[in-house]
């Protein structure tokens, strides 16, 4: 899709732009080379869910103010190399820019291909599951409640925003005391490890 204005960065998330869907490749987000076309249902609230999961984003997006959005649409694309090219990122986390601008991130909810090598068109019907970028963007959703003062304040922080520190137990129930100041356990240092082998994959995986 060409682009509304073509000086100026569609990165910037100062500018905006319509119906355009960009994907996580590792460093930055890519646009994916496709066009969206009809069927388009447009981002509209989901009543009743509690709970979002993005690919390597904060692990308590589930925060109960925030409204979690549904669209889907069909994307063509011009070629067999672009198809692959975004199939190998679908999972990964979305951008995308709704028909009045409005920035949205979010995650594939279900995707049907429909490649049609007899005739060259590479079809995907997309459904995805969205916050609004500015709710995504908004730091420390969830607050410990035992590390307001304490020194390394800002870097609890940031490490729980990283999705290194869990903030929810097995079980989906928020974490409320960080305990700042006690050992860790074996098995912590190893959890936190794993967490941050993850994220220097991704880090790295381009």
């Amino acid at each position: 899709m060409s682009r509304q204005r073509p000086y100026v960065n569609p990165l910037d998330d100062n500018q905006k732009y319509k119906k355009i869907l960009f994907v996580d490749i590792g460093m930055t987000f890519e646009k994916v080379n496709a066009r969206i076309i009809e069927p388009y249902s447009p981002p509209a609230p989901i009543p009743k869910v509690a709970r979002l999961d993005i690919l390597e984003g904060p692990s308590h997006i589930h925060h109960s103010g925030i409204a979690v959005y549904k669209t889907s649409f069909s994307l063509l694309f011009p070629d067999r190399r672009s198809y692959v090219e975004y199939m190998t990122y679908v999972g990964s986390t979305h951008k995308f820019y709704d028909e009045r601008g409005q920035i949205f991130v979010g995650t594939v909810e279900d995707i049907k291909p429909r490649a049609i090598e007899a005739n060259r068109r590479y079809v995907l019907d997309v459904s995805l599951i969205l916050v609004k970028k500015d709710q995504y963007d908004k730091k420390d959703f969830f607050q410990f409640q035992d590390i307001e003062g304490h020194w390394a304040e800002d870097q609890i922080s940031e490490m729980a925003n990283l999705g290194i520190l869990a903030v929810t137990t097995i079980e989906g129930e928020p974490v409320l005391y960080f305990r700042p100041n006690d050992f860790v356990t074996r098995g912590e240092f190893v959890a936190m490890l794993n967490r941050t082998r993850r994220l220097l994959e991704k880090v790295l995986r381009e």
